[in-house]
């Protein structure tokens, strides 16, 4: 195992762990907005635990395809870039919709998200 794939491994374990605990909160960030109708929070609840359960996905795909295939493998490079534009799409979003607010753990998810996107990236590109 070389130093970026050691990266990848421990940045797609910290961001699968902050996407379960992004589930986890869940009911901490529905309770904030006092003012939402039941149906505003269940779109809220339900877009809060699809967002943390993509986290997850994105964390620990790589991980389980590194330590179970080689990095030159095709499958492993599609899977890195399909997810790396994808959590790309997902930080500018994140971005966008909490610009004016600084809010500690969404920054924390937008850091862990863009250095894992950013790590993917430089798999794909030297070994492809």
């Amino acid at each position: 195992m070389n130093l970026l794939t050691g990266a990848i491994i421990v940045s797609g374990i910290l961001l699968g762990m902050w996407g379960l605990f992004h589930q986890l909160i869940v009911g901490g960030a529905v309770t904030m907005n006092r003012d939402a109708d039941e149906r505003s929070a269940r779109l809220f609840l339900m877009s809060w635990v699809a967002h943390g359960a993509y986290l997850s996905l994105a964390g620990f795909l790589p991980v389980a395809l590194l330590i179970f295939h080689d990095p030159y493998d095709s499958a492993v490079l599609t899977t890195s870039i399909i997810l790396a534009f994808a959590l790309t799409l997902l930080s500018i979003h994140v971005i966008v919709t909490t610009l004016k607010y600084f809010i500690t753990p969404v920054w924390i998810g937008f850091i862990l998200q863009s250095v894992h996107a950013v790590l993917l990236y430089t798999l794909y590109f030297l070994y492809r």
